[in-house]
């Protein structure tokens, strides 16, 4: 790598120099400023996006409260809009590491997201990001806001006389 380094600054060199000498005269001397401006018109710097550095706020989650009890076999996720994002990831999983996920959707444009054919007796975690899609070479999303439901057990049959 720095063989290849030391051949480019040769070359922008003698590029820089070659006119001079073509022209009769001995090499010209430059001032520092002269040789920086050369510089820059021959490699810019680059210019820093912005938009494309904003994170998005972390989602504020809004249902089901932390630990609510679900009766059925779905539920609607709601939260709040979060500052500069564009869409949301949203995850639900049986287990606390999201390990095994029921739903993965990185392409929410809502603020809510439908979760169907729960279990019953079980414990669901969800969680929500902010994301903007233009961002890939940046950060692409906010932290996840984190919560928990849970489904009852279904109630035990009466024995039957």
């Amino acid at each position: 790598m720095k063989i290849f380094a030391s051949l480019i600054a040769f070359a922008v060199t003698l590029a820089l120099t070659a006119p001079a000498l073509a022209e009769g005269g001995g090499p010209t001397h430059h001032t520092k400023e002269e040789l920086k401006e050369k510089m820059n018109l021959l490699f810019p710097e680059k210019q820093v996006d912005k938009e494309a550095q904003t994170i998005p706020a972390k989602p504020d989650l809004t249902s089901p409260e932390y630990f609510a009890a679900i009766k059925g076999d779905a539920v609607t996720l709601k939260w709040k809009e979060a500052k500069d994002a564009q869409e949301y990831h949203v995850q639900v999983a049986t287990d606390a590491n999201f390990k095994w996920l029921v739903a993965d959707d990185q392409h929410v444009k809502a603020t809510t997201f439908d979760v169907t054919k729960l279990e019953a007796g079980k414990h669901y975690f969800w969680r929500v990001a902010s994301v903007r899609p233009n961002n890939w070479a940046t950060h692409r999303k906010s932290y996840f806001a984190m919560s928990m439901f849970e489904t009852p057990a279904a109630p035990e049959a009466a024995p039957a006389k």
